[in-house]
Parts: structure tokens; sequence; C-alpha cells
């Protein structure tokens, strides 16, 4: 047993170097010259000069190798830009060829397989998307007809901090909750979290475990993001709880729309949240990029709302 386990770890090590081989010399001979960098490490790259704080890391290296710098990422190529002159040439002037995201096991495995607004490739779909939201969440109109959500929100909070009396409060976490739920609501008509320690809703309870989750595991380094070969054996465990966190949250949301299809498409408060005006499109052919499907609502439900969680 010891035999053949070591003849695999021995295998697998030399199919890596081969990998790593193979792909430079093909990348080297049909790729145009990279930016100037620190000379890379075999496989690793430049993974261990970032250090514990990688923004200043890359800061200094872009005071020896100049604002525009190539770094390798384990077999992934990165390209820095290290100064605001550089950074407008990506972000607004040759904007539209740097708008897709790199692939990541969080956008495969929890984002619905890239179909979220963030990681999507852009394209007719993100557009669409992106369309969606400024008219129904960031336009002016928008702001002015949810004006009363937010009112709302904060007195709620206000009523939490004044019965809080001489016990100390989570200032933090407590304005955070108020942000979720005045989102929540704009987009679901409903709240998801709540002020109270084991006193809430079951459901705002499971959510907030699941968002407190989902950003534990966002924030650990994946390996097999950097280097593909090992991402199937997953070495870490990362995929795997994805996987599972996954399934919950689509279960949740999965409910949430089934709720909302069933019931008016107004929602409970009065008035139409994002979700319902979602739904309306569901069925409706758009010019731009098609009709909006069920996954598609769930994956931008879940990058919204979590992008405001963060307790």
């Amino acid at each position: 047993m010891d035999t053949t386990l070591t003849l695999i770890v021995y295998t697998s090590i030399l199919c890596l170097f081969l990998y790593f081989f193979l792909h430079r010399r093909r990348r080297y001979a049909t790729s145009p010259p990279l930016p100037p960098g620190p000379r890379p490490w075999p496989i690793i790259g430049n993974l261990p000069q970032l250090g514990p704080k990688p923004h200043q890391s890359m800061a200094a290296l872009a005071r020896v190798h100049g604002p525009l710098m190539h770094l390798k990422m384990g077999f992934v190529n990165v390209v820095v830009a290290a100064s605001a002159s550089v950074a407008e040439q990506f972000l607004k002037v040759h904007d539209a060829n740097f708008s897709s995201r790199p692939p990541n096991a969080g956008a495969k495995y929890v984002a619905y397989n890239y179909q979220d607004m963030v990681f999507a490739p852009y394209g007719p779909r993100w557009r669409l998307l992106r369309k969606i939201c400024a008219m129904h969440l960031f336009s002016g109109k928008a702001l002015d007809d949810f004006r009363h959500v937010r009112q709302e929100e904060v007195g709620i909070l206000t009523r939490a901090l004044a019965s809080a009396g001489q016990t100390p409060a989570r200032l933090g976490q407590m304005l955070n909750v108020c942000a979720t739920n005045a989102i929540a609501r704009v987009m679901l008509g409903r709240r998801v979290v709540g002020h109270e320690r084991g006193g809430g809703d079951e459901k705002a309870e499971e959510f907030k475990a699941m968002v407190v989750e989902l950003m534990v595991l966002a924030g650990v380094f994946n390996i097999g993001d950097f280097i593909p070969p090992l991402e199937g054996l997953d070495l870490q465990g990362v995929a795997a709880k994805m996987k599972k966190l996954h399934k919950r949250f689509d279960a949740f949301l999965s409910a949430i729309l089934k709720e909302h299809k069933i019931n008016s498409s107004e929602g409970p408060e009065g008035y139409e949240d994002l979700l319902s005006t979602l739904i309306s499109l569901n069925d409706v052919s758009d010019g731009d990029g098609g009709r909006i499907t069920d996954t598609e609502i769930k994956a931008l439900l879940l990058v919204l709302n979590n992008g405001t969680c963060q307790l």
C-alpha cells in the first residue's frame, strides 16, 4: 500500500513538471512579450514574494519593475497596474477588453458557474444584468422610491440601540444588519437578518450563518485557482465546502423565488421589489441578451445580497 501511494505521489509530481515546462514552451512560442517583472519560481511562480501583505509587496515590486509589471501566480499570468495613469488604461480606455474576471472556484461552485453579474463574462448577458440593476436599483428614481425602506431600517436600528441600555452594542455588526435588510427589502421584499441574538427568525439566522461561511471561504487561498492541475484534487477541501454551501443557498433562494411566483407580482410591502421585476422579465425576450432564467435570477440575488452582508 505504501509503495503504491509513493508511486502515485512521484507520478503526480512528474506530471506537474511536464505540464509546467510544456505549457511554458508553448506560451513563449505563441504569445507576445509580457511586461517586466520579478523572475518566477518553477510551478509556484511569484506567490512567495507576495508575503502577508500583498498590496505592500506589489508596491515595492512596482518601484523596481515599473508601474506596469507581470507576475506569475502559480500557472496564472497576472498583469499589475501600479499607477493611476496605467490603471486608467485598463479601467477606462480599454475597459471592454478587461471586463471579464478570471475563473475561480467561488464563482464556479457558488455563483452558479459564472452566471452572476460579478463573474459573468463580458457580453450581451452581462450588459443585460447591468442594465436591470442600474435601472431598478441604482437609478435616482429607484433611490427615491425606496427611501422609506432606508428610513424604516434606520428607525429599527435606533430602537435596537436604545433598547440595549447599558449592555455594550456591536455597532459595526448592527450597521451591517441595517444595510443588509435595507438592500434585501429592495430586492426581495423582506428582511433577512435580525438584531436579536439567538431569538431571531430561524430562516434569518440560517441566512446569516451561510453568509458568514461564504465570507470565510472567499478569503481562503485556494491553490487550485492558481495551479489548475491540482484543482481536481481539492487538496484543501475548499471546493467540497463551496458545493455544500451552494446547495444551501440554492434551496434558500429557490424557496423565496417560488414564494414570489405564487404570490402577486407586487411585493408584500406595497411596492415592486427587484425580484418581482426579474420574475416579470423571466419569460420576456430582450433584444440585448434574451430572457432572464431562474438560475440567473438566483445568481444575481446571491451576489447582491452577499455584497452587503459582511457580518
